[in-house]
């Protein structure tokens, strides 16, 4: 026990030291929709360089990605490689079918790449705000195409 509290305060003295924050959650909603809201773990490499997971949905449907993030002081770009799984119905009727393509506009079980660039606030408390635009490309799905979004967030970094 009391190796794992001083490997601990190794960590938390070696985190204060650096000058800039490793990790961060942001929390994200955009428009029209390609991802609606989103929370997002970020991992700083060093103060350019940042990769994320995220979690969201996709109208109703849920969808998750994996992102490089690219800094250049305020300015950032990031690019983003998802899936939104298929949802299993077992009612298929009419009225399922129809606002089940409506929400997810025909994306159910594809893959998307996408890319933004946009403007990030990060305060010396570690508060964060973000606010990006850019598309995405669905692959394997006829309907859908390249979807522009927009995209606001808030956030902590630590």
């Amino acid at each position: 026990m009391k190796k794992a509290i001083v490997i601990l305060l190794i960590l938390v003295v070696a985190a204060a030291a650096e000058e800039f924050k490793r990790h961060a959650f942001t929390l994200s909603v955009g428009s029209p929709g390609l991802i609606l809201p989103e929370l997002a773990y970020e991992f700083s490499f060093d103060k350019s360089n940042k990769v994320a997971v995220a979690a969201g949905t996709f109208f109703f449907v849920p969808e998750y990605r994996l992102s490089y993030v690219r800094m250049m002081n305020s300015f950032e770009l990031t690019g983003s490689v998802g899936y939104v799984p298929s949802l299993e119905e077992e009612d298929d009727s009419f009225f399922d079918v129809f606002f089940e393509e409506l929400f997810s506009y025909g994306t159910e079980g594809t893959t998307f790449i996408s890319g933004t660039g946009g403007y990030r606030y990060t305060a010396d408390g570690g508060f964060i705000f973000r606010i990006a635009g850019g598309g995405g490309y669905f692959v394997g799905s006829d309907k859908s195409g390249v979807l522009p979004f927009v995209q606001l967030g808030v956030g902590y970094g630590f």
